[in-house]
């Protein structure tokens, strides 16, 4: 027998399937903030992915793929010497990539539902909820030390009066997408869909939350 009524689980299911808007009324596109700065005579660049520059490059802006952090901060040293270009945009993807290796493996995935059901079921149980907490493997403790490595290259490379502006992104989008297209597909897992639509739910408030830092180089540090 469901855990959950009928009408309340379908509820649930489109809300996580089509995000938090789901059922508001539409609202405009917006506009492209490369677009909108080589409208005001700025120009551009743009290092990341192919699939990010095909995507959001425009105007006047310079494009360079890259496939690697180290290659990113090599090319993002280089554009923000350049006198000629007031606005710089790059990402290091590394996080992101491992959180999609980790969902397309089956065998992790199960292992990290199996974990994070457990840590739910605990934190019922507790009077002191505290949001949950899952292991972190070495590799994982290795990735935002090495982001952070280079993002200290990188601001000393910045010329006096730089804004620099570093954000976080989101969290484990990647295993949030897994779990949505499961429940889409509705294949035979060692899961209940009672259990998944519970975790997704959890991991979904999670990978919502983003962080974001604003500084100004000057002569002494940035403020």
């Amino acid at each position: 027998m469901n855990a959950f009524p009928d009408a309340y689980l379908y509820s649930m299911l489109l809300t996580l399937l089509l995000g938090p808007d789901f059922g508001s009324p539409p609202s405009f596109v917006s506009r492209k903030l490369l677009t909108v700065l080589s409208e005001c005579g700025k120009t551009s660049s743009l290092i990341d992915d192919i699939s990010i520059v095909n995507l959001y490059a425009s105007g006047s802006s310079h494009s360079f793929p890259v496939s690697s952090g180290e290659e990113a901060l090599l090319k993002v040293r280089k554009e923000v010497m350049n006198d000629r270009v007031h606005f710089v945009w790059t990402q290091f993807s590394e996080l992101n990539s491992y959180f999609k290796k980790q969902a397309e493996d089956e065998g992790k995935l199960n292992g990290k539902l199996a974990e994070m059901i457990s840590l739910l079921t605990c934190e019922k149980k507790s009077a002191h909820r505290k949001g949950m907490k899952c292991s972190l493997t070495s590799e994982l403790k290795e990735i935002p030390t090495q982001m952070d490595a280079w993002v200290r290259c990188l601001y000393s490379t910045l010329p006096t009066n730089t804004m620099l502006i570093i954000c976080t992104g989101h969290g484990d989008t990647a295993i949030v997408h897994r779990l949505r297209k499961i429940l889409v597909e509705q294949k035979e897992t060692a899961i209940s869909l009672e259990k998944i639509v519970q975790v997704l739910e959890e991991l979904q408030a999670q990978a919502e939350v983003a962080l974001c830092f604003v500084g100004v180089k000057n002569r002494g540090h940035a403020r």
